[in-house]
């Protein structure tokens, strides 16, 4: 209880600042620091003196300065409420545009993922079937030098054969031609 008193007190302190205005000494009091107050006191001797060096046919009352230096300074008030109502709106609209771009991104980070994951699964499934084609190519490299070797073995037992049956056929021709002779022979004989 007796903190929470401490700081409400201390958020209560009030600065006094003297300050020159018009050529006279006032004390302003404040919670502000005294490099604001003494930035708002030259804010105001500025519009005085713009409001005494301008030319007048006629003399200014004082309450009629005082009426021109609060429009002065109301003129000030409301451009720069409106240019701070006008950058809010930038400010706002900026806000919008940044909210959409951040969920654009955040769809183009989606999709990106996506394409990541995408390209995984198709690398993972390239590498499968070029490692199946591989062994697929393996394994037919493997048959066509069985099957030359097969046609080889094939070739020379063809010739074997071949070989063989010529002399089977050259033996027979010579068995034929024996036996012709013999039945010429043996026909000479019964004539």
């Amino acid at each position: 209880m007796v903190k929470s008193f401490l700081k409400w007190r201390f958020s209560m302190v009030k600065n006094r600042v003297d300050v020159a205005i018009d050529g006279q000494i006032i004390t302003l009091v404040s919670e502000e620091t005294e490099e604001y107050l003494q930035e708002v006191a030259e804010y105001i001797d500025k519009k005085l003196s713009e409001i005494k060096s301008a030319k007048s046919s006629r003399p200014i009352s004082e309450s009629l300065r005082t009426m021109h230096i609060a429009a002065n300074i109301a003129d000030d008030y409301f451009k720069t409420l409106h240019s701070k109502q006008a950058l809010d709106e930038t400010h706002k609209t900026y806000l919008i545009e940044m909210g959409q771009m951040q969920e654009e991104n955040r769809l183009l980070m989606d999709k990106m993922d996506d394409l990541k994951a995408q390209h995984i699964i198709a690398t993972d499934q390239f590498k499968t079937e070029l490692l199946t084609l591989s062994k697929e190519n393996t394994y037919l490299e493997e048959k066509v030098t069985s099957f030359e070797l097969d046609k080889r073995n094939l070739e020379e037992q063809l010739q074997q054969a071949k070989n063989e049956l010529d002399e089977y056929i050259s033996t027979f021709d010579d068995k034929l031609e024996e036996k012709k002779e013999r039945l010429n022979v043996v026909n000479f004989s019964k004539y």
